[in-house]
């Protein structure tokens, strides 16, 4: 109840929306273009991390400015496990929901040797943030993992990166109590506190976007999302997340204060 009550004193703030770049840590990723769409505005911002790329130049650059900013992390990539689609570098590679779920107890499994590098990275470029920093962590994007192996994740992050805010982002599981929960798409029904992601899910109309704002009016943190924010272009055949371009003269930035949920 003390960590409850300790969450929801943290988190009780007022509500803040901003954009998915899932892609940002792609090495083709316009960093320049994006910090410019904050211009003179707080930054608001979300990413995977290790699928795209380990080094992540762009999300150094992000932490290290001086602005207000408010970060959401993934630390690895379920989708790609439950799609069959990942690469070697990800820490899902050649696991399955059952394997992987036993792997997160083994620390010298490779499971956890790329989750603890990657937790490692992230640590690091908080440790050097500047200015006013409010970053939530999810270990496991859209995770197919069950609930205890999502704990032991979670703990292993606040052993690590105690400035940050623990994010349990199930795809189908109930959230565990005692963490921000984290829905995405059409699953707008979330226990607070939450952060809500639009995240595979497009929205064709304003009108529809103010349906999900306020069907999600109550989280503190909104994520807006496009294709494009994973360096895809719709419709067109899958591509690692590795080897894609994020070309900017395609992928129109969305400048703060230009997506409205209202």
């Amino acid at each position: 109840m003390k960590l409850i009550a300790l969450l929801l004193a943290i988190v009780a703030t007022a509500q803040v929306d901003g954009v998915g770049y899932i892609g940002l840590c792609n090495p083709t990723w316009d960093c320049e273009k994006t910090m410019y769409t904050w211009l003179n505005k707080p930054i608001a911002v979300g990413w995977l991390e290790q699928s795209f790329g380990a080094a992540c130049p762009c999300a150094g650059r992000i932490l290290f400015d001086a602005r207000p900013k408010t970060i959401r992390v993934h630390l690895i990539n379920s989708p790609c496990m439950r799609n069959n689609r990942c690469e070697k570098h990800d820490a899902l590679y050649g696991y399955n929901a059952v394997t992987a779920a036993q792997a997160v107890y083994r620390p010298k499994s490779r499971l956890r040797k790329k989750f603890d590098r990657t937790l490692q990275r992230v640590k690091y470029r908080v440790k050097r943030a500047r200015g006013e920093l409010t970053c939530y962590v999810s270990p496991c994007l859209e995770c197919d993992l069950n609930g205890n192996a999502r704990k032991s994740l979670l703990r292993l992050v606040s052993r690590r990166v105690r400035r940050c805010i623990l994010v349990d982002n199930p795809l189908r599981d109930t959230c565990l109590p005692g963490y921000v929960c984290e829905k995405h798409g059409r699953d707008t029904t979330i226990p607070q506190p939450c952060i809500y992601d639009l995240d595979g899910t497009k929205v064709r109309s304003n009108a529809e976007l103010k349906q999900y704002g306020r069907l999600t009016n109550g989280c503190e943190l909104r994520f807006y999302w496009s294709h494009w924010m994973n360096c895809n272009v719709e419709g067109k055949p899958f591509v690692p997340p590795s080897e894609r371009v994020c070309n900017s003269s395609v992928y129109k930035m969305m400048k703060a204060g230009e997506i409205k949920w209202k």
